[in-house]
This record gives structure tokens, C-alpha cells and sequence, in this order.
């Protein structure tokens, strides 16, 4: 059986533990828990925020009909966890950085983690992922790939449902097929 290690890496509110949730086979081992008053971050950058937040490590695992099993690590997208990323990302077989389009930080939200990933999106299989994405958004995935451009990062840019299974498998099977 091959294996693989996937993280999931963005901002607050990008979709990690659904699209986690979406496609795992097994129950998600979740550390969403209602956010606090003092988690300003979520709460300034999402259009609509979320009531809960990741504090910790999601886990969730995917089977492939041909003996693929693909491990899912989501990490929280607070700065205060920064931490937890580069410990979870050691041995990981590709990186997904997943973004919230709507964010009303999405600007501040691609530069800091291009910057904070710049060395992983040049050397490790990566896929950034758009979620909540509407043609009214285009001129935001336009600075994206002009930032992109900048810090010559040639990684794909995919539209993605991380509520749809079909979507979210996409971005796995451009990362371990």
C-alpha cells in the first residue's frame, strides 16, 4: 500500500477541516471549538465568521481504490499556532493551501502565507486552492497570480467546493498520482 501525508495550510475560515471532513473515510479527529471572543483574527477577515476555530491538528484518512491511502493533516490558520505548521509539515508528501476568496483579508492572507511557504510552494508538491470562488472574485485570483509571479511560485491554482467530495479529491489526486 503507498501512503502519503497531506497538509492542510491557509488562513482562518479557508475550509481545512471541512474539505478534511468532506473526503475522509474515517471519523475526523477535530479540534474546532467555539471561538472566543479573543480570536479578533477570524472575526475581522471573514465575511461571515464562523463560530468555531481550529486550535489544534485535524485528522481525517482517504482510501484510494488502488491501495492509496492519503493521510490528512489540517493545521489552524491563526498566527498564534504558527508553530504546529512546520512540525506537521515534516514528512508531508505535498502541501494544499486553501483560501477564502470572500475574506475581507485576502490580500494580507496571500502575502503573508506565500511568504510563509514561499520555501515549501518552490520545492514540495503543492496546489493552492480558492474556495467560496464566484467570477465576481476573478480580479482577487489575479493578484494572487501576479504575487505568485513576483515570488516566481509556479504551483496550480484551482477553484475548489471543499463541501464537494469530487472537488476536494481533485486536489488530492494532483498531488499523489
Amino acid at each position: 500500500m503507498d501512503e502519503f501525508k497531506i497538509l492542510f495550510a491557509g488562513p482562518t475560515g479557508a475550509g481545512k477541516t471541512t474539505a478534511i471532513n468532506t473526503v475522509s473515510d474515517v471519523s475526523v479527529v477535530s479540534t474546532e471549538v467555539p471561538r472566543s471572543s479573543l480570536d479578533t483574527e477570524s472575526e475581522k477577515s471573514q465575511l461571515i465568521p464562523k463560530n468555531t476555530v481550529t486550535i489544534g491538528i485535524d485528522y481525517g484518512e482517504f482510501s484510494f481504490d488502488d491501495n492509496t491511502r492519503v493521510r490528512l493533516y489540517g493545521v489552524p490558520g491563526q498566527l498564534r499556532f504558527e508553530f504546529l505548521w512546520e512540525l506537521i509539515h515534516k514528512g508531508a508528501s505535498g502541501t494544499i493551501i486553501l483560501f477564502d476568496i470572500t475574506s475581507n483579508a485576502f490580500s494580507d492572507e496571500i502575502d503573508f502565507f506565500i511568504n510563509r511557504f514561499h520555501e515549501v510552494l518552490l520545492t514540495d508538491k503543492c496546489i493552492i486552492g480558492i474556495s467560496k470562488y464566484s467570477d465576481e472574485y476573478s480580479p482577487r485570483v489575479t493578484e494572487l497570480l501576479d504575487l505568485m509571479g513576483k515570488y516566481k511560485v509556479d504551483v496550480p491554482v484551482i477553484a475548489v467546493d471543499i463541501r464537494n467530495k469530487e472537488d476536494v479529491l481533485k486536489l488530492l489526486t494532483m498531488l499523489v498520482k
